[in-house]
Formats: structure tokens, C-alpha cells, sequence
């Protein structure tokens, strides 16, 4: 079984995104929260502590605004998890929340375009935040940090909780579309940023 969750800002993206995409399996999507860190550790407790736990096979965890537009994205999601390995996104780089400036590998269509690192598959410090898949030990082990209080970066420093935990990050050849454009860094990203470096250093 694959489960699904998303911190939903605006109803029609979910629906339009993600409610037809995974019609007929279970999804789990709060609206109304602090913070996506919050929402998120939510759904993770909420499937660690199911009666269904131990059929878990994946928790995919997904930004309203994500159109999924890959058939197979969850089997190429579930064959990326070896035992080792925590959690599998659709691109990443080094150990910074600007991940994109450090070795990154992965793609993904934007409303500003095709982002191709060239690069499909392997593995990464930091993925990109917009659909990660946690592992059954991910589910289990593994929580976001909830200093990071926005919605702009950070609560996906979890990649470098499971890396310090000896796990692997991992990019899969998964087909997205972020409804989202790329632009400069914002205040909330810095801020993000700030405690990102505070707890972990400089990249």
C-alpha cells in the first residue's frame, strides 16, 4: 500500500493535481497549518500509527501544486527503494536548501520550463522538496524539523536527518510538473536559510 499526503494551501490545485491522480487510493490533506513541517509530521504520525502500518510500502508526500505526469511514478519510486534507502524525490544536489547550485541531478517541468540536470537517477545530500517518498523506515524514523515555521524551504533538511542516520537520498526518472515558477529567493526562504545553516553549517 502507497499513501499519500499533501499540505493543501488552495482546494481546486489540490483537486485539479493530485485528487484525480491518486483517486481510489488513500490520501491524507490538512489544510490550515503552520507550516508544512507541521502538516507533514502530522501525516507521517498519523500513517506510522495506522492500523495499516505494516503494509505500508511508501508514504508520498506532495505540494498541492505538483502535477504528477508520470504513469509509473510509483513503481519507479518503489523500485528506487533499496533497504537502505530513506527517501526518493525527482531531483536533488549537495547539502544545501539551494541544492540546485551544488552538483544536482534529477529533472522537472515548471511553469518556467523544463529544468534537466542531464542526469535522471541517483544519489543526493538534499532533494527537491515538492514530492519526496519516504520509506516504511523513513515513516517510522524520520520527522521534520518544525523550526521551520513557513512554507519556503527548509522542512526538507529531513534528507540530512536520514543521511546522518546512515540512509540514502535518491533520485528516481519520475516525470513532474511543478505549477510553480522559478524566481528570486525570498524572505521566507532566507529566513529558512539562516536556521538551515544554524543547525547544519555551511555547505
Amino acid at each position: 500500500m502507497i499513501g499519500w499526503g499533501c499540505c493543501v494551501g488552495d482546494w481546486y490545485r489540490f483537486a485539479h493535481n493530485l485528487a484525480v491522480r491518486t483517486y481510489g487510493q488513500q490520501v491524507m490533506a490538512l489544510s490550515g497549518q503552520p507550516s508544512i513541517a507541521k502538516a507533514y509530521n502530522t501525516i507521517l504520525n498519523a500513517y506510522a500509527l495506522s492500523e495499516h502500518s505494516k503494509d505500508l510500502e511508501a508514504v508520498i508526500l506532495v505540494h498541492d501544486d505538483l502535477e504528477i505526469t508520470d504513469l509509473l511514478a510509483e513503481k519507479k519510486f518503489l523500485a528506487a527503494m533499496d533497504d537502505d534507502v530513506a527517501l526518493v524525490g525527482v531531483a536533488g544536489g549537495g547539502p544545501s536548501l539551494r541544492w540546485w547550485e551544488r552538483s544536482p541531478i534529477g529533472h522537472q517541468m515548471t511553469d518556467s520550463g523544463m529544468i534537466d540536470f542531464g542526469r535522471r537517477t541517483g544519489d543526493v545530500d538534499m532533494l527537491e522538496g515538492s514530492i519526496i517518498a519516504f520509506s516504511p523506515w523513513a515513516v517510522r524514523n524520520l520527522r521534520c524539523d518544525e523550526r521551520y515555521t513557513n512554507f519556503r524551504g527548509g522542512w526538507d533538511d529531513v534528507c540530512l536527518t536520514a543521511r546522518a542516520a546512515g540512509k540514502r537520498c535518491v533520485v528516481a526518472d519520475v516525470d513532474t510538473h511543478h505549477h510553480s515558477t522559478v524566481g528570486s529567493v525570498e524572505v521566507a526562504f532566507a529566513e529558512s536559510e539562516r536556521l538551515f545553516v544554524e543547525k547544519w553549517g555551511a555547505p
